[in-house]
């Protein structure tokens, strides 16, 4: 078990950079521009926080390759934190200051969009100011992170749940910067954006960059934890015929699930016993999640339709 002392929840904002004591950088303050998961039972109550180094945001972001961090994840410390709770709140934080720059990470829970890692699958609007940049990663200061790099600590401080906890006050993360809390369970999976935002001068706001996607995969018996970068290519994913509609003598088949720069064709069969697949018309090049495709021929008494992705 690892303990730290009480570190300092003061600080003195000083021509738009962060002073604090020594205090508040002691041991098992969080490493520079490290990335941390946090879990907290904020339910149940728990007696400790499970939070992780997953490393440098260097080695995890901007590359064009999904990263495999699921050795950095022990089911044995969730399942602890966990306890008797249906579900407990995860999120990833990072941040770095200096007399000159300052910025932060986190999380933010992911509507939609698996498979496009190039497009934000949540929404963002918010700015955030130098200010708020820096009593942001000031706040970061505070929580136990683990004393060795990219390690992972069942802290009974429970200061993730301090700190970091979604209640919009100056002291905690998430009232300087959106929510990066999440629900995730047993047998669940969880897709969170994250977001970045830089501050390199004393005054003046920044908007929050999209850089990719989380996905935490508790279905099986090994957890996979995955980080896919927005310039990863996009994977192919099964398109859904969602609606088909007929005029005439003209068929609208509707499909989702469809992935920008993949083709989708559309082919029809009169009968499925024996099935004899025809192409309609040229495959399309998807634009987003939703494709119309439309067969002007339909005169047999009666057709089915599929559509692959390829």
């Amino acid at each position: 078990m690892i303990t730290m002392k009480k570190l300092m929840k003061t600080a003195i904002l000083v021509g738009g950079a962060i002073l604090a004591s020594q205090a508040g950088f002691a041991q098992n303050t969080f490493s520079t521009n490290h990335l941390y998961l946090g879990f907290q039972n904020q339910a149940g109550g728990g007696t400790e926080d499970y939070i992780i180094d997953l490393g440098p945001a260097s080695g995890i972001v901007g590359g064009s390759s999904v990263i495999d961090l699921s050795s950095k994840f022990a089911l044995t410390d969730f399942n602890a934190v966990l306890g008797s709770s249906s579900s407990l709140f995860g999120g990833v934080v990072g941040g770095y200051q200096s007399s000159i720059t300052a910025d932060i990470y986190f999380t933010q829970l992911r509507s939609g969009g698996t498979g496009l890692p190039s497009v934000a699958g949540s929404s963002l609007t918010a700015t955030t100011s130098r200010q708020g940049i820096d009593a942001a990663v000031s706040t970061l200061n505070q929580v136990a992170m683990p004393t060795a790099v990219q390690g992972s600590v069942l802290d009974t401080t429970k200061s993730w749940e301090t700190y970091v906890e979604p209640t919009l006050n100056s002291s905690t993360f998430v009232g300087n910067a959106p929510n990066p809390d999440s629900p995730v369970g047993p047998s669940t999976v969880l897709y969170e954006d994250l977001w970045y935002s830089q501050n390199g001068t004393l005054t003046g706001h920044s908007s929050y960059a999209y850089q990719g996607y989380f996905t935490l995969d508790l279905t099986g018996s090994n957890p996979k934890l995955t980080f896919t970068p927005m310039n990863a290519p996009a994977s192919l994913t099964p398109p859904v015929i969602a609606s088909v509609s007929k005029t005439g003598t003209m068929v609208t088949v509707v499909c989702s699930n469809t992935v920008p720069t993949f083709n989708y064709q559309l082919q029809y069969t009169a009968s499925l016993n024996p099935a004899s697949w025809h192409n309609v018309g040229s495959s399309q090049v998807a634009s987003g999640m939703m494709l119309t495709n439309a067969d002007t021929t339909a005169t047999d008494p009666q057709r089915f339709y599929r559509v692959q992705g390829h």
